[in-house]
């Protein structure tokens, strides 16, 4: 039995050229239930295009239920603790197992994106199932629980958590963002969500040598964060489109961005205060986009040097828009004593804390 992209249930940015569905971003996939013996997808990618530690790739999480518990309501409707399997996208089309067993088996298989948007991307092209689709009845599905966006850079996508710090250096095949805060803290509150998140990136500047003196602009977030998948549509020489809110409207918008503008701004009070007007500007076009949700605004994990620029321009922007609810949360510094991940990115334990704090402080948003 054929299942085409239409029949499956989507989570976070896609985008259709031609017959293929790419879901590039972190977190970003489909889901699905049947009962049967095998499920196979072939997923496109450009592994031609990066090196090894750049490729892309997805992870599968199955759950076995009984067909009549299928609602189809949330994201975290029989989630399993682990993924099931991790499959690396190292080839044009790759052929991608999804499920086997030789007996009838109703399962429910969500495939999600867990390589970051920056590097290969993943098209999904076709699904066949042995067996039969199950869908939830009209009635059964419950109300949707909160809708939370995460606009971030590496920590964001998970960057390096099965890495060690002095052992490992970036590869895209030891990311997680399914162990990152955003993650967790979605989880912890049962929440539905999206990430738009990408290694390096910053608000004036992305991630800069000590000794380079001018602003990395080439890619920086105020304008990529509008468009569905600027990236995947510019590999594909089409227009980016700009991302139709009406598919996902958040009601918390959470942006953790500064440490890769630290690595520029280093203290000067001139690209400080370029910072300070940057990040003002992105908090207002993500208020215009969303004029309902509210705005946490994070730093600190890796960094605190500019937690108090990130204050001053969420002053700034509240001093233009009072009737906004908005808050700042300010991440301890990690511990060593937590474990440091590759590239001395936050480790799976850092991360954890970080989601308990988070998901405290996002409770103003229901005061």
């Amino acid at each position: 039995m054929t299942v085409s992209a239409g029949n499956l249930k989507w989570y976070g940015r896609w985008f259709d050229s031609g017959d293929v569905r790419y879901f590039n971003y972190s977190l970003s996939g489909f889901e699905f239930c049947f009962s049967g013996k095998k499920a196979v997808c072939r997923i496109l990618s450009d592994p031609q295009s990066w090196s090894e530690k750049n490729v892309g790739v997805i992870g599968v999480y199955v759950s076995r239920i009984n067909p009549a518990d299928y609602q189809g309501a949330s994201f975290w409707e029989n989630f399993p603790e682990e993924m099931t399997e991790r499959i690396i996208l190292g080839k044009p089309e790759n052929e991608c197992v999804l499920f086997e067993s030789g007996e009838t088996e109703t399962v429910l298989i969500r495939v999600l994106k867990i390589s970051e948007c920056a590097f290969g991307c993943a098209g999904f092209k076709s699904l066949e199932i042995d067996g039969n689709q199950i869908f939830p009845a009209e009635n059964s599905a419950a109300p949707v629980g909160r809708r939370i966006e995460f606009i971030g850079d590496s920590i964001t996508c998970g960057y390096g958590i099965e890495g060690i710090w002095n052992r490992d250096v970036f590869d895209t095949r030891i990311e997680r963002p399914d162990l990152a805060y955003a993650f967790l803290t979605a989880k912890k509150m049962r929440a539905e969500f999206s990430l738009v998140s990408w290694s390096g990136i910053g608000v004036i500047s992305n991630f800069v040598a000590p000794e380079t003196e001018l602003p990395e602009t080439r890619w920086l977030m105020g304008a990529n964060w509008p468009y569905t998948d600027k990236s995947g549509q510019l590999r594909l020489k089409a227009e980016p489109q700009v991302w139709d809110e009406s598919r996902f409207s958040p009601e918390i918008v959470v942006i953790h961005l500064g440490t890769n503008d630290d690595s520029f701004v280093r203290n000067v009070e001139e690209r400080r205060l370029h910072f300070v007007s940057g990040y003002r500007a992105l908090i207002e076009a993500v208020h215009r986009r969303s004029p309902h949700a509210g705005i946490c605004c994070c730093l600190g994990i890796m960094g605190q040097n500019l937690c108090a620029s990130v204050k001053e321009a969420v002053s700034l922007f509240s001093a233009d828009f009072p009737s906004v609810r908005i808050k700042t949360v300010e991440f301890p510094v990690q511990d060593e004593a937590d474990g440091i991940a590759a590239d001395w990115h936050p480790s799976a334990v850092t991360h954890r804390k970080a989601a308990e704090r988070l998901c405290g402080e996002l409770k103003f948003f229901d005061e």
